[in-house]
């Protein structure tokens, strides 16, 4: 920017600024908002991906190959010895719940302190005052924890603390602490023990969890894994340890991806509000536009000034949406972090900040934003001619607006849009699912200036029998479409996102209630409470079956088991990760097969050798009904037909399920994680689940549900899985007040000569503002209808193709129909309030100077 055109930058921006700070809060906030939300959904991610990524590298310590699962301890002095291996430690890891501090946990990693010595990153404080290595081996219930955990919870060495592991309620004892400072992105919530106590905490003799080698060669890890793997049980596989951070991540990819997706429709909204917000000032500033024309300013210098000013309220958005979105991370995170724990893997965020990377990336996409934004009217305030400018006369813009020329293009859009979704179903990359809802939202914006004109013209018809005032609000939106559409685009596109997503969570909804209605049939189910919040880590315990089966109430009882399992399906020879649910009991008729024909297919499951699979894991692995899976099992691999693919929403990595006696010929894991528990006609469900309680789970070691109580667990659940997208819905509402707020000033300012003038003819002050208001709620309405027509093919897309193509999910579309149909409603008001003010400060202006000054 030249010296001359810095000057002018200074007079007409900073000037303008000071003399309506308002309209400059709003314009920064329209890019605020949009780097907001965005940034905020990548700090939450990313601080996901740090919180198991640091798990996993925190176990893995610095071994070089780690050999993970169901590991007999007695391959551990083999691994050692193996060629190329130079050290093997053993490590059991569990999770606890401590019920002295509700809803915290803790992942307890069994070590053994002399063979791991070379591959901890950390070691427990062997220097203190209270460190006995004697006690340290020879007690049970004694840890170390970090310190950061120890000061949260006010404990210091010698303390005791209660831990629930396997649904019984053990005493531990703080021997010493654990400075974890060099690693600030490590989960604090882990304790060090013995790794033999820690078997028989979680009733693991025998067993550990991996094996971690330290190799004589680094470089040749692919050579001496495959020897390991030749060597090892056909279930377990020696690899970096880093592959499974991978994996984790990978799982996650697809539901962080839904949500990065959803964050940049604000920036895509943020266009259009920034387009307004240039275009007030070009109007408010034409005349000296035609000033600096008539000075010798060029068309260049023009555009570049009012590109400036945008660049320079987006500078401060992007530092106001930087600061927002840090704190919005905040609350994002732990929505994120519950969804991730749900349907994934155990997942805490304690520290939800953002890298530099993120800031600029965030800064860049607000800046193309503003640019893209602001580059039309900039355009339009280059192109005034300067004599027209500084005549009298009225100052609204007469030239037809070129934004109606680009109508035509709204059906090509459609048919990229139809295009794109199609090919995500058919196998293509399923990002073209997020390409295809991107092109119906260009195309509503298309649409939006014809739209803006039939419903002028309609409105006209209509109201020739109606108040002055309606009339001419009606003239009006084709008078000034070329400003109204703007606005249309925006709120349109806030609407789409909105109705969108509402009829996605309500179909989603109600899939789910059919499918607990269906699926759950148990009178009670009872499992160890640690599993609601970590996951699948606690057994039920074997006294506490033996008692429920002796019962005289309970009639049956059916065992669920879930532990992960390698699988190789399709036309894929390589292994990949899936669920394996083990279900010990009869059929209950509660499986809801594709294709129908339950009982037939549920019979093949229950009371032969094969298997079924969820609809996620038949997408992902490319196999179905009929097809054949291969599970690798502690006896070998072991091939298994397909009975039938089921629906499941519990999760989306994909599902195999087991009848109980084929798993116990192939796995020797006698535990169960939850009993389904059937009772006798007449037997209360509720007196059961006291005399439970009383004998077992006097303080909440055990979770008990009703069938009632279970239905709305589940409910809750999905409610917190879809949490995060309130903060969206947020978003839409207050794109809608600030985009009529912004478009009703340009048109004030546009339009200062003519409300003069019907003031000065006899208009009261009341008649300009119902007048003004009048024609914000038909722009609010307009834009709801063009809303929801482009919200209902998003919806067919969110519904129809990026829950199948992601998640591997289908389910009926439906539509909640009250909540839509009140939408235009809701929207009318919501733009004829957000009109109100800037229509009082239209009718304070003096008549004489509004008619007079040019």
């Amino acid at each position: 920017m030249t010296p001359h055109l810095w000057r002018i930058f200074l007079w007409q921006v900073v000037r303008d600024v000071r003399r309506h700070p308002l309209l400059a809060a709003l314009n920064v906030f329209s890019v605020a908002l949009g780097i907001a939300v965005y940034l905020a959904i990548q700090i939450a991610n990313q601080a996901a991906n740090h919180s198991f990524a640091a798990t996993v590298d925190f176990v893995a310590g610095k071994a070089q190959l780690e050999v993970r699962g169901e590991v007999d301890e007695n391959l551990w002095p083999q691994l050692a010895h193996a060629d190329g291996v130079t050290a093997a430690t053993g490590i059991v890891e569990g999770i606890a719940t401590l019920p002295d501090f509700p809803g915290d946990y803790l992942r307890i990693v069994g070590v053994d302190l002399f063979s791991g010595e070379r591959f901890r990153t950390f070691s427990p404080r062997t220097d203190s005052a209270t460190w006995n290595l004697e006690s340290w081996l020879g007690q049970s219930g004694v840890v170390a924890l970090p310190e950061e955990f120890a000061r949260t919870h006010h404990l210091k060495p010698g303390d005791h603390f209660r831990v629930t592991a396997n649904g019984e309620i053990r005493e531990f004892t703080l021997l010493t602490t654990i400075d974890t400072s060099a690693s600030p992105m490590t989960n604090p919530r882990f304790a060090l023990m013995d790794i033999g106590w820690v078997q028989e905490l979680f009733g693991r003799p025998g067993k550990l969890s991996a094996v971690q080698l330290l190799l004589e060669h680094p470089d040749h890890a692919a050579e001496v894994a495959a020897r390991l793997n030749a060597m090892l049980p056909a279930d377990l596989r020696a690899e970096p340890p880093q592959q499974r951070s991978f994996q984790l991540q990978h799982m996650v990819s697809a539901f962080q991806l839904n949500l990065t997706a959803l964050s940049m429709v604000s920036l895509l909204v943020g266009v259009f509000l920034i387009y307004n917000t240039i275009a007030a000032a070009v109007i408010r500033r034409r005349r000296e536009i035609g000033i600096l024309r008539c000075l010798g300013a060029t068309r260049l210098e023009i555009r570049t000034l009012f590109l400036g000013e945008a660049c320079f309220f987006g500078l401060l958005g992007i530092v106001a949406g930087s600061i927002g979105g840090i704190a919005l991370a905040q609350v994002l995170s732990g929505a994120v972090a519950r969804t991730i724990t749900s349907l994934y893997v155990l997942s805490s965020i304690d520290r939800a900040w953002p890298s530099a990377a993120q800031i600029v990336i965030a800064a860049t996409y607000g800046l193309a934003a503003v640019l893209v934004g602001a580059w039309l009217p900039a355009s339009e305030a280059a192109e005034v001619d300067p004599v027209a400018a500084l005549s009298l006369g009225d100052r609204m813009e007469r030239a037809e607006s070129r934004h109606a020329r680009w109508s035509w293009l709204a059906p090509v859009c459609l048919l990229v849009a139809g295009a794109a979704a199609w090919l995500a179903l058919r196998g293509g990359p399923p990002v073209l699912a997020f390409v295809g809802a991107f092109f119906v939202l260009v195309c509503s914006a298309l649409l939006s200036p014809a739209a803006t004109r039939l419903a002028g013209k309609s409105g006209a018809a209509l109201t020739l029998r109606l108040d002055i005032a309606w009339k001419m609000a009606a003239q009006n939106l084709t008078r000034f479409a070329h400003r109204n559409a703007m606005t249309v685009a925006a709120l349109s596109a806030a609407i789409a996102m909105l109705t969108g997503l509402t009829v996605m969570i309500f179909s989603f909804r109600q899939s789910v209630t059919a499918w607990i209605d269906h699926g759950i049939v148990a009178d009670l189910l009872i499992a160890p409470a640690a599993n609601e919040q970590v996951g699948r880590w606690a057994y039920m315990p074997d006294k506490a079956i033996d008692w429920i089966k002796a019962r005289p109430e309970v009639l049956a009882i059916d065992t669920i088991r879930e532990q992960p399992v390698q699988v190789k399906a399709g036309e894929s020879a390589e292994l990949g990760p899936a669920v394996l649910l083990t279900i010990g009991g009869e059929f209950r008729h509660n499986l809801h097969f594709r294709g129908g024909d339950d009982d037939a297919k549920a019979a093949r499951v229950f009371g032969g050798d094969s298997v079924a699979v969820t609809e996620s894991f038949s997408r992902r692995y490319g196999v179905g009904e009929g097809g054949h899976i291969t599970l690798l099992t502690p006896h070998g691999a072991a091939e298994f037909p397909i009975a039938g693919v089921y629906a499941d929403y519990s999760r989306d990595q994909g599902v195999v399920l087991m009848e109980r006696r084929n798993f116990n010929r192939l796995w020797d894991e006698p535990g169960v994680h939850t009993l389904a528990v059937f009772l006798r006609p007449g037997a209360s469900a509720e007196s059961m689940a006291n005399a439970f309680r009383a004998q077992f789970s006097r303080e909440g070691e055990f979770a008990v549900y009703s069938n009632r109580e279970l239905r709305g667990r589940v409910l809750a659940i999905f409610e917190q899985t879809f949490a995060i997208t309130a903060v969206l819905r947020t978003v839409a509402l207050l794109v809608a007040i600030t985009g009529v707020y912004l478009s009703v000033l340009t048109l004030v300012a546009e339009r200062e000569r003519e409300i003069g003038t019907l003031r000065a003819l006899g208009a009261s002050r009341g008649q300009i503002q119902r007048l003004l208001m009048t024609e914000s709620g038909a722009v609010g309405l307009v834009a709801a209808l063009l809303g929801l027509a482009a919200g209902a093919a998003l919806a067919l897309i969110l519904t129809n193709v990026v829950n199948p193509a992601f998640f591997g999910w289908t389910f009926d579309l439906a539509v909640p129909w009250r909540a839509l149909l009140v939408t235009p409603i809701w929207m009318a008001a919501a733009a004829a309030l957000a009109a109100w003010h800037p229509a009082w400060k239209a009718v304070q202006r003096n008549i004489a100077i509004a008619v007079r000054e040019e």
